[in-house]
Formats: C-alpha cells, structure tokens, sequence
C-alpha cells in the first residue's frame, strides 16, 4: 500500500514477461457519451489492469480532490461528501442507487476517511488524498492479483493537472469522438428536460468541455496524455494503428482476451457512428455542419490538441 507522495512505495511494477513497462494507474476519460467506457473496457480486459466497477467521482468532482487541494472545500465538507453522497446515492433518472458502495465497505470507508482527516490535520493534504485513493480502490486490484488499475470518469482528464501531481505513476487517455455524435447522444439522454435541450446547445457544452479537457492535459503534460479516437477505434486501420498505440502507450503486451474484446465488441454499429444524422431533422444538417466546423475552427486556432483527432474523422465521413 503506497505512502504519501512515495513513488517508491507505489504498487504495481511488478516484472511480467507479457507486459512493456506497465502503469500501475491508468485514468480515462472525456467529455461524457464519447466512449469512455467501451476504451476502459478494452484495456481492463488485460491480465494487468483491474477496472473501477463505476465512477469514483470523489477525486474530480466539484468538491472533490481539486477542491481540497485548492482550499475552496474543507477536508470536513469533504468527508461529509465522501460518507453521505459519493458512497451512495439516488440517481432518479436510473431509478437506482450508485457509487462507492457498490465495492467499497463501510467499514473501510469509514476506517479511510478516518486517516485522510488526521493527515489534513497534520498538514498533509497532498499525502492525505493520495492515501484515501490507493486506501479505497486499490484493494480491488489486490483481490484478484492484478498489478495496475483503471479509474474511469468524465473528469478525470479535466483535472489531470492536480491528479498527474498526486500520482506521479499515473498516465491519462482521453477518448474523442464526433463532436454531433456527442451532442446528439447528450441531448438525447438529457430527454430535452435538462441542458442541453437542442443541438446547438449541445455543441456549445461539447465545445466547452473540449477546452477545460484540454487545459487539464496542459496542466499534466501532453506526455503523459494519449488521445484516441472512438471513431478510428471502429474504423480504417483500427487495429494495427489506433488499438496498437492505444496499448503501447498503457505499456501492455497484447493478450488474446483484450484483443478479443475489441475484435468482436468494438465495431460501428455499437459505436452508434452519425448518430446525429437520424437525430437531428434532415433540414437541419446543413446547419449542424456549419456550427461544427466553426467549433473545429475555434478549436485549431487556439491549439487545442485533439482537433486533429477531429477533423481527420470529419474529412474521412465527408469524403
């Protein structure tokens, strides 16, 4: 179990003859209905990785690590959270229950939160975050002899900045997809009860959460980001090219289970490819097409990296 800002005491390297150098945290994420989870799904199917059955959340939600880190919310407030919402609560749109309950134990809950206090106490928020993450999750790694762990959430690449400072071991992927793809899935989920009601407001919040995506990547360190495109995952030369970087990058040798997973599950119609297109009014694609590509414009001329990902899928669909 790692220490504070230890990086000696890190879990995970352990030599294995089938794996290059793997990390022992990987953390995915984007902008939400991008493809988050069929990526975490891919790579958790290596004999590496264990995944995080759900979001954890605490550390990138408002209120969360970042928050603490920062001084806007105290370690108090925190705990609060961590005990009374993050660990369980009613999502009414699912009509069910979510969060840390669902693998963590009460008991080493409270036993976790317990230590974090006391550590913030004596002044050690870093260390004290830190030890509540590895304390929490990585106990799922160590039940089935697994060296690394996958932690999906949305946000995860948004706050790299101060996650890559509390785990020095960690690297990020951050999966993109069609920006009207994105939109029109948001939208749709969202039922028109809750923003973002219509496609130009769901451009506007892809477009929004692209940029602070991009300022956690700046924050971290673009080396220690991996862009990938849910689009070139299903598509063109997907295997030898993106799935192939995608797993370098994790440090894994291939194995016939991941690749499995991805030979078979990962194909353009589970990826709902021009999704938008059935979504949207035929009338309306013109104009749909003109927001997008002021977006993509917006994006390259402030250097947001991934708007390459997004205009090579762009180009290959128009042509």
């Amino acid at each position: 179990m790692p220490t504070g800002l230890d990086t000696e005491a890190v879990p995970g390297r352990t030599a294995r003859p089938d794996l290059r150098d793997p990390t022992p945290l990987l953390f995915i994420g984007g902008t939400g209905r991008s493809g988050t989870h069929v990526v975490s799904k891919i790579l958790g199917s290596h004999s590496q990785f264990r995944k995080v059955p759900n979001e954890a959340r605490f550390h990138t939600d408002p209120g969360g690590f970042p928050d603490v880190l920062a001084g806007r919310t105290s370690p108090d407030l925190f705990a609060y959270r961590l005990r009374h919402y993050w660990w369980r609560n009613f999502e009414p749109a699912r009509l069910s229950f979510r969060g840390l309950h669902r693998y963590v134990p009460k008991r080493r809950l409270d036993a976790a939160t317990d230590a974090f206090l006391r550590r913030c106490e004596g002044g050690e928020p870093e260390a004290a975050c830190r030890q509540l993450f590895f304390d929490l999750l990585w106990p799922l790694a160590t039940e089935e002899a697994r060296a690394g762990l996958i932690e999906q959430s949305c946000d995860v690449v948004a706050e790299a900045g101060p996650l890559a400072m509390l785990f020095p071991e960690a690297r990020f992927i951050h999966v993109v997809r069609d920006g009207r793809d994105v939109a029109a899935s948001r939208v749709g989920q969202a039922r028109w009860l809750a923003y973002p009601r219509t496609m130009q407001q769901g451009l506007e919040w892809w477009e929004g959460r692209i940029r602070r995506i991009d300022a956690g990547i700046r924050a971290a360190g673009r080396d220690r980001v991996h862009e990938v495109s849910l689009d070139d995952l299903v598509s063109g030369n997907r295997r030898k090219k993106t799935y192939r970087k995608m797993r370098q990058f994790a440090g894994l040798r291939n194995e016939d289970a991941m690749l499995g997973y991805f030979t078979r599950r990962v194909r353009v119609r589970n990826a709902h490819s021009e999704r938008w297109r059935s979504d949207v009014p035929v009338r309306q694609h013109a104009e749909v097409d003109a927001r997008y590509e002021a977006i993509l414009d917006r994006l390259t001329e402030d250097g947001v990296g991934c708007v390459e990902l997004l205009r090579r899928v762009k180009d290959r669909r128009d042509a």
